[in-house]
């Protein structure tokens, strides 16, 4: 059985980076990984892909056949991918059983919220698959209260959009000092005081409303894990690797062929 593993998350959130570098990872662990390139814009990659949709759409030829704009040429070619899509799951169907990492386009809005993502996401993960979803979240910006909740809300949506299992990485740890990081792993162990943070800001709005926000949120982090991550360094894979390894296997380490 193969895992599919969606890499999604806001542009600049670091999927691609993440993508590599969590291959070169399982991978120097001896877990069998594959990568897929869902996102047909894209000019350069930190990797070269198993399966790559621009095989068979090209946002630049959509320019050009076409006659649109940027965001239009990528919203038809992300649309015109799906006319390929028995090609792409034949070509993951014929990679060894293990994680199989898909990395869904820069605009995370054209493959979340659009009926194409939705399309793709079924007909990959057929009954053979298990699948999950790995949501990239910016940590520089989650030191401000606001942004951090703002955030994970978009996680919120993506979990409600594709209903598959779901873990909430804040990527680029690395750029944050120990007392940014102690912060907001202290909001997030506590969502209490995460509230009571926001409160001190005099906002226009009823305070009620705010705390009735952040009580939602509670209730979405106590069945969604959140790990803080580096896609650069590749730290905290192995909490990464814990969690997604609970939705493939029931917890077990994946089993690899020994050698004779």
């Amino acid at each position: 059985m193969k895992l599919l593993v969606y890499i999604i998350g806001p542009a600049g959130s670091g999927k691609s980076t993440f993508t590599a570098s969590f291959r070169d990872w399982l991978q120097s662990h001896n877990v069998p990984t594959a990568t897929v390139n869902l996102d047909p814009a894209v000019e350069n990659l930190d990797y070269v892909p198993d399966v790559d949709v621009r095989e068979y759409v090209f946002v630049r030829d959509v320019l050009e056949e076409y006659g649109l704009g940027p965001n239009g040429a990528i919203i038809a070619a992300t649309d015109l991918s799906l006319e390929h899509l028995p090609k792409i799951s034949k070509s993951i169907d014929e990679e060894a059983e293990g994680y199989v990492l898909i990395d869904t386009p820069g605009q995370m809005e054209v493959f979340t919220f659009r009926q194409s993502g939705g399309i793709m996401v079924n007909t990959l993960c057929s009954k053979d698959k298990a699948c999950a979803v790995a949501f990239l979240l910016d940590a520089s910006l989650s030191i401000d209260p606001y942004n951090l909740v703002s955030q994970i809300f978009l996680a919120a949506s993506a979990f409600y959009r594709f209903k598959l299992p779901l873990i909430v990485l804040l990527n680029k740890m690395d750029l944050l000092s120990d007392s940014e990081k102690e912060k907001i792993l202290n909001w997030l162990a506590h969502p209490e005081t995460l509230e009571f943070e926001i409160s001190k800001v005099p906002r226009d709005y009823d305070a009620h409303f705010t705390g009735s926000v952040v009580r939602v949120l509670t209730e979405f982090l106590s069945i969604i894990p959140v790990v803080m991550v580096s896609a650069k360094k590749s730290e905290n894979f192995e909490e990464v690797y814990f969690y997604l390894q609970q939705i493939y296997m029931g917890g077990e380490d994946f089993e690899t062929p020994q050698s004779e």
